[in-house]
């Protein structure tokens, strides 16, 4: 069992998909469940949901590792994480509203409604931001972070040279950074 925990996270991630042996997640979950838990309840706030949601975190990850291909784990996962939890909000958000007697507002129960604005407020943000991007780096960062494509893969579908992918993501990711903190000065 010793050797399985010195194996790279790819390695593991390879192991997994020749012999669908359920251990080689076993060592991802040892390694990385702490983490997910932290971003799990960064977004959820509470603790028995963040719980709950590592486990289909990690339940996700049987299906998805059997075929997607990740070059860095560490990040793949976080962006799947993130991308699960948004959903997971979004789903939820509209559960546990009431609508008080003397006002027709309606109001989350568990205090998140702030929160949820605030989230669909920089999702829309980000939107924006997006369609300032020249196309090369929009498409690229579309396929990247919400296709959840390799930099490989990317380069496939778009052509591009690998090293021109990871420049558009880069690039990109700065002028989004720039655009959201410039709109987020505007605001305050």
């Amino acid at each position: 069992m010793d050797a399985i925990a010195s194996y790279s996270d790819e390695e593991l991630i390879k192991l997994y998909r020749q012999e669908n042996d359920a251990i080689y997640i076993g060592e991802l979950y040892k390694r990385y469940a702490v983490l997910v838990f932290g971003v799990c309840y960064k977004f959820l706030k509470d603790q028995t949901n963040a719980s709950e949601a590592v486990s289909e975190i990690f339940e996700h990850l049987l299906i998805k590792l059997k075929t997607q291909e990740v070059d860095y784990f560490k990040s793949w996962l976080y962006m799947l994480c993130k991308h699960k939890l948004l959903r997971k909000i979004e789903k939820n958000k509209s559960l546990e509203t009431i609508e008080l007697e003397n006002n027709s507002e309606k109001f989350m129960e568990n205090d998140t409604s702030m929160y949820l604005n605030s989230v669909e407020e920089k999702s829309e943000l980000l939107q924006k931001a997006l369609s300032n991007l020249n196309e090369e780096q929009r498409t690229c960062i579309e396929l990247f972070y919400y296709q959840q494509k390799t930099y490989q893969e990317v380069a496939s579908i778009t052509g591009y040279e690998l090293n021109k992918v990871k420049s558009a993501i880069q690039n990109g990711k700065r002028n989004l950074k720039i655009f959201m903190e410039e709109k987020q000065h505007e605001n305050e």
